[in-house]
C-alpha cells in the first residue's frame, strides 16, 4: 500500500503545497519561498541598475511589489524552480519548448509535472509506477485513471494550463516510519 503525502490548500499558497506534494514531504514553508522571492527581486533590480535602466518604466518597476510573490502568497515559476534546484537539483522546464517536445511524446517516461493556470499550481507525480494528481484544492491525491497521462496533459494544455516538466531525480516518498503518513 502506498501512503502519499498531501497538503491541502491554505490561502494562495498552492505553489508551496505543489512543491511539497511533488517532493512528497514538508520540504518548504511559505517563509522559505518568500525569502527566495525577495532574493530574486533584489537580483532583478540589481541587473536593471547595472544595465543602466534609468527610465521612468524601470523606476516604476523598482517601486512595484514583488514580481516573484503576490501579496496573497502566490509564488512565481522562478521561485518554485529556484527552490527545487537548490534543494534537490531538480529543474522545471516548459513543455512547449522545442527541447522538451520528445518528453511530451512519451510523458509516462518522466517522473513528474508541475501545472499552472490562473495563479494555481499543482503537480502530477509517478510513485511506484502509478501516476498521481496532487492538487491542494482536493481532499486527497487522485490516481490517474485509464485515460492515460498523455491525454490528460494534452487536455490540460488545451485548457490553457502551462505544463512544466520536472527534470532530475525526485526523492522517494517518506515512509510512515520516518514520521510521515
Amino acid at each position: 500500500m502506498v501512503l502519499l503525502y498531501h497538503e491541502r490548500q491554505v490561502a494562495a499558497l498552492c505553489g508551496c503545497h505543489c512543491l511539497n506534494n511533488l517532493l512528497q514531504g514538508p520540504y518548504f514553508s511559505e517563509v522559505e519561498l518568500g525569502e527566495i522571492a525577495q532574493e530574486l527581486d533584489r537580483h532583478e533590480q540589481r541587473l536593471m541598475l547595472e544595465a543602466g535602466a534609468d527610465t521612468p518604466e524601470a523606476r516604476a518597476f523598482m517601486r512595484e511589489e514583488s514580481s516573484n510573490v503576490g501579496l496573497d502568497g502566490n509564488f512565481s515559476i522562478q521561485v518554485l524552480s529556484s527552490a527545487l534546484e537548490r534543494s534537490h537539483g531538480v529543474t522545471l522546464e516548459d513543455t512547449r519548448s522545442p527541447e522538451n517536445r520528445n518528453a511530451m511524446a512519451r510523458p509516462e517516461t518522466q517522473e513528474g509535472y508541475v501545472l499552472n493556470r490562473s495563479s494555481h499550481w499543482y503537480c502530477m507525480r509517478k510513485i511506484e509506477g502509478t501516476w498521481w494528481e496532487c492538487n491542494s484544492t482536493r481532499p486527497a491525491p487522485e490516481r490517474l485513471g485509464d485515460r492515460g497521462l498523455g491525454s490528460v496533459l494534452a487536455e490540460l494544455a488545451a485548457d490553457s494550463w502551462t505544463v512544466f516538466l520536472v527534470k532530475g531525480k525526485l526523492p522517494a516518498p517518506m515512509s510512515r516510519s520516518s514520521g510521515m503518513g
